[in-house]
């Protein structure tokens, strides 16, 4: 009992604000503040004259759910882009958990969790896990743009042996997708690998995609600041460099790449 209490919890957390409602086949809306599984039946947590009650539906007379994103969807997702790996998967785990039981119903969000699950796995380098995970999802989801982001997930753990094999893979995932966050991970594999290859203006110009194009509310834009600021430093554009340092250090303190550009900055000053 307990459990289920936590598992309703973690979905209707989400939001105490965002509308929650079962649409049944005959066209009726239903509000409600909680949902559980129970075998064929959704168990409705309903608002009453006295209170709340519960109220069930089968699943066959259930067209869709509308529940707003979970909490903790959007906390892993800033946790995966500061690299705390082990605090995302914690927090999204039970999220998955408890969206497969609903997966059967239009309106879950298992596949957006699963995916999250997916980028922590792959910076924990469990491989095997996230290909499985990966591969689940491909069999479940026909949304494009779910599918577009497993590629990359398996893109992004696959270790290639020529740079530009690398590039036209992650070019290839950029033109399918429309997604932020998908197309920021994409350009910011392709930022490393154009650094690594000393590469210098085209690895710029895979970072300032991200801050030029998709800055809003993206965790993943110190990482494209960071990346900017090395390649106007190897491009030996002092200015530009130290401004994006900056930049970085001053609109994200509390990020890794804050402390990393901090860094540089210190080393700048120790050459005057």
């Amino acid at each position: 009992m307990k459990r289920i209490a936590l598992l309703l919890f973690i979905l209707t957390g989400a939001s105490s604000v965002s509308a929650q409602t079962i649409l049944l086949k005959s066209g009726v809306v239903v509000p409600m503040d909680g949902l559980v599984r129970n075998g064929d039946m959704l168990m409705v947590s309903v608002k009453t004259a006295s209170g709340t009650g519960q109220v069930g539906y089968h699943v066959s007379d259930v067209s869709g759910l509308n529940l707003p994103a979970p909490d903790a969807l959007a906390l892993a997702t800033e946790q995966i882009a500061k690299g705390e790996f082990d605090h995302a998967l914690a927090q999204i785990e039970p999220i998955v958990a408890y969206q497969k039981t609903i997966q059967d119903i239009p309106g879950n969000w298992w596949a957006k969790s699963a995916l999250t699950e997916v980028s922590a796995l792959v910076g924990l380098n469990r491989s095997a896990d996230a290909t499985a995970l990966v591969n689940e999802i491909t069999g479940y989801s026909k949304d494009p743009e779910i599918l577009t982001s497993a590629k990359l997930q398996i893109t992004l753990v696959t270790k290639f042996n020529d740079p530009q094999q690398a590039l036209a893979a992650y070019d290839a995932l950029i033109s399918q997708s429309s997604d932020p966050h998908t197309l920021s991970q994409a350009w910011i594999a392709e930022g490393a690998i154009h650094l690594a290859q000393h590469e210098f203006d085209e690895a710029l110009l895979a970072y300032l995609t991200i801050t030029v194009f998709y800055p809003e509310h993206n965790p993943l834009v110190p990482q494209a600041l960071w990346g900017s600021g090395q390649a106007y430093d190897k491009l030996k554009d002092v200015r530009n460099a130290t401004k994006t340092y900056q930049e970085l250090i001053s609109s994200y303190p509390d990020s890794p790449e804050a402390s990393l550009a901090k860094a540089e900055l210190m080393k700048k000053d120790l050459k005057k």
